[in-house]
Order: structure tokens, then sequence, then C-alpha cells
């Protein structure tokens, strides 16, 4: 259980949670390849995982299990590369890492005898780093700095004692969209409850996308274009409006993506909530997508998967600008073979979109809770060898126990499943009329929005956005590096054995896509390039 503390900082009191899952590590000078193969092989055993960097200290994460915990903190004690362990606190349920750097600022009341602040060091085992101005003093911690902190603060000698604490900062340029959903977004950013309610909800369990967009010190580039096939596109939704770039209808070879009637029980709702996900605008409306400023090539298909037809769909794509191409959809059959058709044409959108660099194109894994690859069932779309195959994980960072699963699945992605909530997204607005004049809202339910989205539709769209804003950092990553640096930084969700030795689970793939991690690698990838 989580140990909260007391402590005065500055003129204030402040409550100071120590994490219990959290710890941070600080390599040894000259150690730090060393110390960076130890924390992989941690990762690598479940015994940790990264979450992040402040000031020099890795973050990570151990497991919540007791005795897998015991046996990480076991590991941590033999690790030889590291300099110094700590504690990570949080301040408020935001879980902001707040990490001691292992100096404590700290000065004696006014009249003390230099024999009583003598004392003080002595009892304490404080060694004087350096003195400051004023008549502070820079001392070394040898224990927890935030604990010593309380036990000298109870010192009558002592007038200051606080920690040195190093957290993330926020750039001052970026304030976070006011859009009136975005605190019910916890895909984006789950603090582990929302309007006071925590069922169903752990912090962290997101796509780390308001991280991300503080990274980028904004949402994303604008001239970065999510390719959508899918049915229906409502491009006058406040979320959506004037984000539309060069929409085509391949059913009546138009650009009117319109939504249309529901027929034979085939709605026409999907597109506008895929899109929404990916690429809600920002102030516009009442929700926000990942990558809010990104364009949208919205391409309309029918209800049935054709080779030729989608094949065009590709090509198009490929040939008339769309940096990634998500696809929310798959073969009803469960058994679907791709023929060479339209295995050529996903091929060359993968390879030879975006002037060579290569368009990513993304499937969803579906919603069966089948494989997408065993001896009854085959989509051969997901499991074309240049598709990243989203599977889905909850609010809980557990497992949807709908998402279809196999070897070929890339990644997972926030999204609806049991014991968790699902997604807010856009929904297709205004009513018609159907066949007896009785008037309908159109979209899955009254209203703009759309409150029961999910699924591995959502998902794929949560990693198209995610994509976006990658690419927003560094424009001229190929496909290929894109893939590469979403499956590295992906954080691993649901429990240690569900991934083999190579790092890959079938039903999580790579782990939960993690936007400011795939960020924050990819901008440093350009800077060593």
């Amino acid at each position: 259980m989580a140990t909260d503390i007391e402590i005065k900082l500055g003129q204030s009191k402040v409550t100071l949670t120590r994490s219990d899952e959290l710890v941070a590590l600080r390599p040894r000078a000259g150690r730090t390849m060393s110390f960076e193969n130890e924390v992989r092989s941690l990762e690598a055993r479940g015994r940790g995982a990264l979450r992040g960097r402040v000031a020099g200290f890795d973050i990570v994460e151990l497991p919540s299990s007791p005795a897998r915990h015991r046996s990480a903190r076991e590991d941590l004690g033999r690790m030889m590369s590291t300099d110094r362990q700590t504690a990570v606190y949080h301040t408020s349920d935001d879980l902001v890492p707040f990490v001691p750097m292992g100096t404590i600022y700290l000065s004696f009341a006014e009249g003390v005898a230099q024999e009583d602040a003598d004392g003080v060091l002595r009892r304490h085992s404080l060694t004087v780093l350096k003195a400051e101005r004023d008549g502070y003093f820079t001392v070394n911690a040898p224990t927890d700095p935030v604990e010593l902190c309380v036990k000298l603060q109870a010192e009558p000698a002592v007038a200051v004692a606080e920690p040195d604490l190093a957290t993330p900062m926020q750039p001052a340029q970026l304030l976070l969209p006011g859009d009136q959903l975005l605190g019910e977004l916890w895909h984006l950013r789950n603090i582990g409850k929302h309007g006071g309610n925590t069922l169903g909800y752990k912090a962290g369990a997101d796509a780390r996308v308001v991280d991300a967009w503080a990274a980028l010190g904004s949402l994303g580039a604008s001239n970065v274009i999510i390719g959508i096939i899918d049915d229906g596109f409502d491009l006058t939704h406040p979320d959506l409006r004037d984000k539309a770039v060069q929409p085509w209808n391949f059913v009546t070879n138009a650009p009117d993506v319109t939504p249309g009637v529901p027929v034979n029980g085939n709605d026409d709702w999907h597109g506008t909530a895929c899109a929404g996900v990916a690429a809600g605008m920002a102030g516009a409306g009442d929700m926000i997508g990942v990558a809010p400023n990104a364009r949208i090539m919205p391409v309309r298909m029918g209800v049935d998967v054709e080779s030729e037809p989608l094949a065009k769909m590709f090509e198009y794509m490929a040939t008339s600008g769309a940096w990634i191409v998500n696809c929310s959809w798959g073969p009803r059959a469960a058994k679907y073979a791709l023929g060479a058709r339209l295995f050529n044409a996903i091929t060359f959108c993968a390879k030879q979109g975006r002037g060579g660099l290569g368009t990513p194109v993304l499937f969803a894994a579906g919603n069966s809770n089948t494989s997408i690859n065993d001896q009854f069932h085959h989509n051969g779309l997901a499991t074309h060898p240049l598709v990243i195959a989203v599977a889905s994980s909850t609010s809980l960072d557990q497992r949807d126990d709908n998402s279809n699963f196999g070897t070929e699945i890339a990644l997972c992605a926030p999204s609806s499943g049991g014991g968790g909530w699902a997604i807010i997204t856009s929904d297709v607005t205004g009513s018609y009329a159907d066949a007896y004049g009785v008037v309908k809202y159109r979209g899955y339910g009254p209203g703009d929005y759309y409150r029961q989205f999910g699924g591995t539709s959502s998902a794929c769209a949560v990693v198209s956005g995610v994509c976006a804003l990658v690419l927003s950092a560094a424009p001229m990553l190929s496909a290929d590096q894109l893939r590469a640096i979403l499956q590295r930084t992906a954080r691993r969700v649901g429990p240690p054995e569900a991934y083999f030795p190579n790092g890959h689970s079938i039903h999580f793939g790579f782990g939960c896509i993690d936007a400011a991690a795939a960020v924050a690698a990819a901008r440093a990838q350009v800077l060593t390039s």
C-alpha cells in the first residue's frame, strides 16, 4: 500500500505519496551501457518495466504480485551498475513522478550552538557537500531523503530541511485543450479515476498521449495525413470539419463520403467514429483525438471485402499523399486468404508510399476472441507481413477478452473490454426518415458523441494517431523504422508470463502503445542519424 508522508516544503505542508510499484535508478559514472543492459534484463524477465526518465534516473515499475515484487527488489540490490536507488513519490493523483536526488537543503535555527548543529549531523550521518548562501548547506542523505527530512524537521536545532526533488517539466507554451470531454478520454491519460469514480480504472493504463503532446510541445503536425478506409464519414461533425484531404468514395466514384441510410442491417457510422479517435480536432467539439492537428484522407469502401476495389484504395492512398493507412475492419469469414492483387497493393502502399519511405498500414485484429492465424481461422489482411496488426487492452491494463490474438499481433492499444470502460468518440450527426417515414437519429445514438465505442477498431485508430504524432517528430522515418520504434517502446501490460523470451505476446504483441516513449525514441534516432 502506498505510504503518505507529510513534509514541509517552503511555506507549505505537502503530502508526498511513496509509490509501491515505482523505483528510480541512476547509473554509475562510466557504467551507462552496463546499466541499460541490466534494466533490459529486468524487463525481459518480467521483473520490471521502464516507465521514463527523470533527471538522470530511470523510472522502473516493479511487478505487483508480492513474490515477483520481492524477486525484483532482490535483483535491483544485485545491480552492480547502479549508483543510486531511490523511491518515487507523487503529489497528486496525476501520478507525475517526483524523484529525490539524494541531497538535502539544510539550515539551522538562529542562535543554535555549533555543538548542537554538529550533533544533528552526527545523529543522522549527514555529510556536508557544499556551503550555500545565507547560512544554508547542501548535505548528502545516507537514507531516503524524504523520510530523513521528516526527522530533521522535528529537530529543534533545524530551521529548514528539504529534499532536493526532480520532476518532469511542462512546456509553458503547451496548454491542454479545453474540450469538454477530455477528462473522460481515459485512453489519452488515465489517472485512475474520473468524476470521483475509480471502478474500472487503473492509473497509467493509457497510451501516454498527453505526455507525447507535452514532449512535442504541440498536438502534432498539420501536414501529417491519416488515411482511413472505412464506411461513411460525417465531415460536418464539429471535430472533423475542415480536416479532410482528397476524400473519395469508391462505391459511387465521387468525392462525397457522407454516411448513407442504413440498409439491410448495415449502418454507416463506423468511419466517423474511427476518424474521431485518431484525429478529432482540438477546441472544435467536445472530444479530441490522439493526433488533433493531423489531417484525414477518408476513403469510403462498400460493405464487402473485394480485392479489386480495395487494391485501388491502397494504391490511391500511396499515390495521393497518405502518411498512414488505418483499417479498423476485417473479413467476416473465419478463414480469408489474401489474394495476390490485394497482397501486392498493400505491399506497394507499405513500401512505396510517402515518396518511397513507405506508408504504414494498420489493421484491427478483430473482436471474436479467436486466433488470426491457426487451423480454424485466418485473416489474410491482418497477417500480411508488412501490416501492423493491432489488438486491444482495457482501462485496467488487462487483455480485452474479445480481442483476437496470434503471433502476427504487433501491438495493443487501450480500448474497451471486460471490467473496463469504453471509448468516447465522434458520432454521425442529424437524423433521417426510414422507409415508413419514421424519423430516426443518424449515428450509433442521439447526439454528436458515442460513448460505447471500442474493440480493436478503436485500438487501431489510437495506434494510427500515435503514428501521426511520431511522424510529426520525425517525418523522414521509413515505415519499417516507425514500426520498429513502436514495438521497441511499447510497454508491457498483462501478466509477465504472457510474453515469450523475444518480448512478444500473442495477446499484446510487443506491448501497449506508448506515444510518449515512441516520440522520444524517434527524436533520438533523428539526432543520432
